[in-house]
């Protein structure tokens, strides 16, 4: 390949690049359906179904402070924080928890909970819509909402401690 060749194959290579960066900002905001999953905006609603097939919104938490985790049995932070979020569920009253399962079937979901004896309610997001709203590109993310319905805080990355996850509560209960 001559040089004049080469560099018309970077430049191509280059400009095909950005463009995908830019298709891929444009489905990400796409994806949210005009909601913004900010800290200090109101928390983006949601349906799904929970591990027993019944429908669980975000909207029959209204005037509760709810924290949702999203997490996937593939990634390895998320099988590490979920005991401690499954302890936090079980001893800490006054903040709901949505374990939000992001891409995988129903069985994959239940087959985990019973390995890791959780008993933490648990959504499917199987076709990543709930993913898309909040903007979630890595896991695990824990997202704050206050009792409002509005984010007060989001974590991206494995939650450390109990200790941690009971001083984000305290914040909005």
């Amino acid at each position: 390949m001559n040089l004049i060749a080469r560099s018309t194959w970077i430049r191509g290579l280059i400009l095909a690049i950005l463009l995908a960066a830019a298709a891929y900002a444009l489905f990400q905001s796409m994806m949210r359906d005009g909601q913004s999953a900010e800290i200090g905006h109101a928390a983006p609603g949601f349906e799904a179904v929970n591990l027993q097939g019944e429908p669980v919104r975000l909207s029959d938490y209204k005037g509760q402070a709810v924290l949702l985790n999203f997490w996937a049995s593939w990634c390895g932070p998320c099988v590490n924080e979920m005991p401690i979020l499954n302890e936090a569920y079980a001893q800490e009253p006054g903040v709901k928890i949505i374990a939000v399962n992001i891409g995988e079937s129903r069985e994959k979901a239940e087959a985990f909970v019973r390995k890791h004896q959780l008993d933490i309610p648990i959504v499917l997001d199987q076709q990543n819509k709930i993913k898309g709203k909040y903007g979630i590109s890595g896991l695990p993310v824990t997202v704050l909402i206050d009792d409002q319905g509005n984010i007060v805080d989001r974590v991206t990355g494995e939650l450390p401690s109990l200790e941690f996850i009971r001083e984000m509560m305290d914040r909005i209960r």
